[in-house]
């Protein structure tokens, strides 16, 4: 298998813009309690992979922005 550098870093720059995206969206609806829908979305048990991902950077994103 011949890994791909520009695949990569396509999926790399697609994953921070879809987690950008996200913490935004939960940000807007709710406000101070957007960790606490990202925990409660990241549980559900119908998510898939590539959306546990984005959820995970998404909460990194909101936890950086609360200190």
């Amino acid at each position: 298998m011949i890994l791909d550098p520009f695949r990569l870093y396509r999926r790399h720059q697609r994953l921070s813009r879809e987690a950008r995206e996200e913490a935004r969206h939960l940000r807007r609806r709710y406000g101070d309690a957007a960790v606490i829908a990202a925990w409660d979305r990241l549980g559900r048990p119908d998510i898939t992979q590539w959306g546990r991902r984005v959820m995970k950077r998404a909460l990194v994103l909101l936890e950086q922005d609360d200190d």
